[in-house]
């Protein structure tokens, strides 16, 4: 049997200039899905700052590496055009009051988890 990897990718959403982290998931989403054809790899995250891709699972490695470099320059891309830069960084090395994403999910997750989902943007 071969054995597949996937990889998922947690990016914070900052500001160019300052390394703020920057809550517009939304618009690199709406972005996102205009230039795929609504095949996006992008999902939202947690908090409105972050944004998620999946590669699919891969047997070889080399096919892995390009997959997760395509969609990191697409990320760039897609939050260049909404005003941000991504920051592939397990938290921001900045302060900064995380913005709680919309859905159920979310709205269950900020409130099992409470002060941490509210206080701190960590990826991962």
């Amino acid at each position: 049997m071969v054995r597949t990897v996937g990889v998922e990718e947690e990016l914070l959403l900052v500001d160019e200039d300052s390394g703020e982290a920057r809550a517009l998931s939304s618009a690199v989403l709406a972005i996102a899905e205009k230039d795929t054809a609504g095949e996006s790899p992008f999902e939202a995250e947690l908090h409105r700052q972050q944004l998620e891709f999946s590669t699919h699972p891969c047997a070889d490695m080399g096919e892995l590496a390009e997959s997760v470099r395509r969609w990191r320059a697409q990320a760039v891309r897609h939050a260049a055009d909404a005003g941000a830069s991504v920051a592939a960084l397990a938290t921001s090395p900045l302060p900064v009051s995380p913005k709680i994403g919309t859905g159920e999910r979310y709205r269950w997750m900020a409130e099992r988890f409470g002060l941490t989902a509210q206080e701190q943007l960590t990826c991962g």
